[in-house]
């Protein structure tokens, strides 16, 4: 016997007809207008390209599209108290990038291919006749690890304190800050709570802590920093926050943050941009917590040290990209410069085992 159709399927098939009707007539004028805008659309779509190209373009077109994605960001957070991937909500209004949690099974072996490289670039530059300094920046799940709410590995908290330890082996030098962090972080705010990155107190303990370890670097140029604004800061972390307006809790608004400038106290503001047409024997090679001028970590350095400096530094790049630009620049072979100090995140040592082919790409999406 043929199955019989009852009313509840009847109408759930009428339904599935009328969606299907709806969906071809908003349909056929994108395919239309998307064909007359392909010059070559006959080879195109012998080769396959057309039909990816049409699917693309659909998919950023569809009207439905933002909502979807909305609604499905907001079952996550209330269902799960999940973000989309790339982050994890913590405790009151902290967030932590998902890279943190992620130590690779290779971990050991890792972390010696970077001191290997390290090393190498450690010798290069002593050919050169500049010391190298490397500061490493603790991870903020490591700091304020009592804000997470997702259990992380044990092996974070010795991650810092090993690779200090393995680059001693090499005898490269050091300034880590890690200890002074963990002192301070109670009374000052040294990561911001919705991003990835330091917070301008952050920055300015560190500068404090490699003038204290290393004082042959101070020098008698009269650099003060002062406080010359209040902004708000819209965390890199709150990008993977896409939640519904009215379900965003207050303490994910975002950050406020101070802003400070550093000056020669025998200049003004205006005349700050001049200090680069001196003498600097110190030469900074950073990622994006030196790039990004609302840290001051440059500023920092330099009323720390007493002394003047040169930046290079990049952003969304990793530690690696600066000091490759740095070592194929004309810089290198600048005989004043004797000192080169790299702030280097130490979540860096969690991307995948640098090779020839892949590492620096693997690092692209950590910075």
């Amino acid at each position: 016997m043929f199955p019989v159709m009852k009313s509840a399927s009847k109408v759930n098939g009428i339904a599935f007809c009328i969606l299907l009707a709806v969906m071809l007539v908003y349909s056929i004028p994108k395919v239309v207008s998307f064909l007359r805008t392909q010059p070559d659309a006959l080879a195109l779509f012998l080769d396959g390209r057309l039909l990816r190209q049409l699917e693309m373009t659909y998919d950023r077109e569809f009207v439905l599209r933002d909502t979807a994605i909305r609604t499905w960001a907001d079952l996550q957070y209330l269902v799960f108290g999940e973000g989309s991937k790339g982050v994890v909500i913590g405790r009151n209004g902290w967030l932590f990038t998902n890279e943190e949690y992620m130590i690779p099974n290779d971990y050991s072996h890792a972390v010696a291919q970077h001191v290997r490289n390290i090393a190498e670039i450690e010798e290069q530059l002593r050919q050169h006749n500049k010391r190298l300094i490397l500061m490493p920046v603790p991870m903020k799940l490591d700091i304020y690890a009592e804000y997470a709410q997702r259990r992380f590995d044990a092996r974070t908290a010795g991650i810092y304190d090993d690779f200090v330890a393995r680059l001693a082996e090499q005898k490269i030098e050091t300034a880590p800050v890690r200890s002074a962090f963990l002192s301070a972080k109670d009374s000052t705010q040294l990561f911001l709570k919705t991003d990835t990155h330091w917070s301008p107190y952050g920055a300015n303990l560190a500068a404090h802590e490699v003038a204290r370890q290393h004082p042959e670097l101070i020098g008698k140029a009269p650099y003060a920093t002062q406080h010359v604004a209040q902004k708000g800061y819209h965390g890199d972390l709150l990008n993977f926050i896409q939640v519904s307006d009215w379900l965003v809790p207050w303490p994910l608004l975002g950050d406020n943050i101070p802003v400070f400038e550093t000056i020669s106290r025998n200049q003004s503001l205006d005349d700050a941009f001049l200090f680069d047409d001196q003498s600097e024997s110190i030469m900074l090679v950073g990622s994006s917590y030196t790039k990004i001028d609302d840290w001051n970590f440059p500023g920092f350095l330099k009323e720390s040290l007493q002394n003047d400096l040169l930046t290079t530094a990049v952003e969304a790049r990793g530690p690696f990209q600066a000091m490759d630009d740095f070592l194929a620049g004309k810089q290198l072979r600048n005989d004043s410069i004797k000192t080169v100090i790299w702030e280097f995140p130490v979540r860096t040592l969690l991307a995948q085992k640098p090779s020839s082919n892949s590492w620096q790409a693997t690092m692209n999406q950590f910075f």
